[in-house]
């Protein structure tokens, strides 16, 4: 029996909600910093009270961070743990996207630790220190998106655009109205605005808005599988196979001994679309799995020869990972999700093309 970590439904909102108005927070935050605070003051309202509000929407970002963290560590679903949103780029969930949120948690720790030691530091580190920490918010921008789950949906998309608007419109203000004896730096720097906005909005489109942003992304098979729809369209794809498929599977276990011994597990699974072949071989377990030594694993359309030849490149309990590949190049990522009642198995697959390795 397959067993798969669901979710908690409270957890998974609150690492929803913190990550989306610590977004907000730290765009209005950066939004006054990069206009100059003394610019916003008036008779009404005086300069002390626009950089106190400047500081404490800063100390306010950091609380909210901080509880973002805490409840996606502490959400079993996906496997994040508090060292990779620490330390950018270790994680098994999506690293390269988690690892930019924990680039922006340095960045943030950084200019908390050096306004605390402001007086030993002096004012021109900290002051570097200081400019260098805004380069957390598009880092936190591109986090967002690469690596949550409403990042493609209409009202976080939307919420998006907002910030980076913002932001966008503070900078083009402060490259109008500041440094008025460096025009060189200034048009550089409008330059410098309108390339990254358009490198953003080409990578957002190829990549987080683009199809099977999940698999692409580094999301585990596992949670692809557990995600896969029971009810699917398996109508053939214009590719084939090549193209991937996922669904419901359903088939029969064969356990064995080969020749020489070695115990042998083979599974033959259908979809509407394909079949999919593995063979275990290795040592034999008291509950009739194997401690797999050797594996082969086919996958063809169904009725027909196989297309597609590999191995399993990881088995945990039920969860079975595999690499095939075509003679013509094509490659798969299947991953399956079973469970086993006796010699009968059913479950779903996830098939993704992808490359070797």
């Amino acid at each position: 029996m397959i067993a798969a970590a669901s979710p908690s439904p409270a957890l998974w909102y609150l690492t929803r909600g913190t990550g989306a108005v610590t977004l907000v927070l730290l765009t209005a935050s950066v939004v006054l910093g990069v206009v100059e605070v003394q610019r916003w003051s008036t008779p009404r309202v005086p300069r002390f009270a626009v950089a106190t509000l400047h500081r404490s929407l800063s100390l306010l970002v950091v609380v909210l961070l901080a509880g973002h963290v805490a409840t996606a560590v502490l959400d079993t679903f996906a496997p994040i743990r508090l060292m990779d949103a620490v330390v950018p780029f270790r994680g098994a969930y999506r690293p390269l996207w988690l690892g930019f949120g924990a680039v922006a948690l340095d960045l943030l720790l950084a200019l908390v630790v050096t306004s605390l030691v402001r007086r030993r530091l002096g004012l021109t580190a900290w002051r570097r220190v200081h400019w260098a920490a805004y380069a957390c918010w598009p880092v936190a921008v591109v986090h967002g998106l690469g690596t949550g789950s409403d990042g493609a949906r209409g009202w976080m998309l939307a919420l998006t655009v907002a910030c980076v608007a913002a932001v966008t419109a503070a900078v083009a203000s402060r490259l109008a109205r500041g440094w008025p004896g460096q025009t060189a730096a200034r048009q550089t720097g409008a330059v410098t605005v309108v390339v990254v906005l358009l490198a953003g909005v080409v990578w957002a489109r190829q990549g987080p808005l683009a199809p099977h942003w999940a698999s692409r992304s580094g999301t585990p098979v596992r949670l692809l599988v557990a995600k896969a729809p029971v009810p699917v369209s398996d109508r053939p794809a214009p590719l084939g196979l090549a193209a991937g498929f996922r669904g419901p599977v359903t088939g029969t276990v064969r356990r064995g001994s080969s020749r020489s011994g070695t115990a042998v597990v083979e599974l033959v699974l259908h979809t509407q679309r394909a079949t999919i072949r593995v063979r275990l071989g290795g040592t034999a377990t008291d509950s009739g799995g194997v401690v797999m030594d050797a594996s082969a694993v086919t996958v063809g359309p169904r009725g027909q020869a196989a297309r597609f030849r590999g191995r399993v490149s990881n088995l945990a309990g039920n969860t079975v990972e595999a690499l095939v590949a075509s003679t013509g190049g094509a490659v798969l990522h299947v991953g399956l999700g079973l469970q086993l009642a006796g010699d009968q198995a059913s479950g779903n697959v996830v098939a993704t093309p992808g490359q070797p390795g």
